[in-house]
């Protein structure tokens, strides 16, 4: 492709260009194959939903090779549940798929070793696609591996191989990719490099902004602000940390979404929040600190429970319970606690209220 195809993006089309190598790695790891699963991690975001909604698509206007988007967990989060409507990103339950069927797998904004993710039993992975810090015991599963830690979205991985291919990007694969760089990137404000600014632009130009309007700013239902009260009032401020322990919720999504909200709390450098939904509990982390990132207060924190991923100023994880008694949760989130502000020196901080 010429350089003028691109117009001003040069600086990013040169990275482009100079990673297309990759997507061509990638398709010829999946030529040959009949049937392809493109395989999110649970409870899919909308980076997750993007990347595996566009690499969809690369396969079957590339290869013309039949492929489905499987998911686990379910989809709360009102914003992401209106992205999949309007959109019409089709996406199958895999406890509703028939896995024999497939003889590819290309994993998403996610990898192996992540607690998040369950591979199909049988099925090898053909492809990792992502951009979190690998888990420690990262098994160096599949043949293809393009996982940059240095970029702020997979969606943008996703989108450097269609614009190093040429493709044209249809409005609603468009918006997907670009509603998963502005969340993960915060709208280009964490975490971002040349390739996210570059495949952001070139988004905007082909994404349904009606589409776009309609996922940021759903409708909300009377139980979403019953649940943001609950959190609001177990909210509590230990000099620089502010941390919400939700105990048992309805809704896991909102553990990420209260902490995006509390990192705006004047003074606040760290926030984290916690969960308990249907036995695992979840844990959110967000930062504006540039001392450490979110990915290493979760691994001191957790001390070798559980599992976690992270990306500069924002990371989630994961603790399986097999007792959710009300004092084996206590007992969790006091430890947690505990470690939490050990690690970010506030122990012996009085806690203080929101009200």
């Amino acid at each position: 492709m010429g350089a003028n195809r691109w117009g001003s993006l040069n600086p990013t089309m040169s990275l482009v260009l100079e990673k297309s190598s990759r997507v061509r790695e990638l398709l010829s790891v999946l030529e040959g194959r009949r049937r392809i699963l493109v395989l999110s991690h649970n409870n899919p975001d909308p980076d997750s939903m993007g990347g595996a909604f566009g690499l969809r698509f690369l396969i079957e206007k590339h290869l013309k090779v039949p492929t489905t988007f499987g998911y686990r967990g379910d989809v709360f989060r009102a914003e992401n549940l209106e992205m999949v409507r309007s959109l019409g990103i089709g996406m199958i339950h895999v406890s509703d798929l028939d896995l024999s069927r497939f003889d590819g797998l290309c994993v998403v904004d996610t990898q192996p070793g992540f607690g998040h993710t369950v591979l199909p039993e049988g099925l090898p992975v053909d492809a990792v696609i992502d951009h979190h810090v690998p888990p420690s015991n990262d098994p160096e599963i599949g043949r293809f591996r393009d996982v940059r830690t240095d970029v702020g979205a997979t969606c943008s991985i996703v989108t450097s191989y269609l614009m190093g291919l040429g493709i044209s990007i249809p409005p609603r694969v468009a918006t997907a990719l670009l509603y998963g760089i502005r969340t993960d990137t915060a709208e280009l404000s964490r975490n971002t490099s040349v390739l996210d600014e570059g495949a952001y632009m070139r988004l905007m130009a082909r994404a349904d902004r009606k589409a776009l309007a309609r996922i940021t700013g759903p409708s909300l239902p009377k139980n979403y602000f019953r649940a943001f009260r609950k959190a609001l009032n177990a909210t509590r401020i230990y000099g620089k940390v502010v941390v919400c322990s939700l105990g048992r919720t309805d809704n896991p999504e909102i553990v990420a979404e209260l902490a995006d909200l509390l990192l705006r709390l004047q003074s606040a450098e760290w926030v984290v929040c916690g969960g308990l939904y249907e036995g695992i509990y979840y844990i959110s982390v967000r930062t504006n600190s540039y001392g450490r990132d979110a990915w290493s207060l979760l691994r001191d924190v957790l001390d070798g429970e559980g599992s976690f991923g992270g990306h500069g100023t924002v990371g989630g994880g994961s603790i399986p319970v097999a007792d959710d008694s009300p004092r084996c949760l206590r007992r969790l989130e006091r430890r947690l606690m505990k470690n939490l502000l050990e690690v970010l020196g506030e122990s012996g901080t009085p806690a203080v209220s929101l009200a």
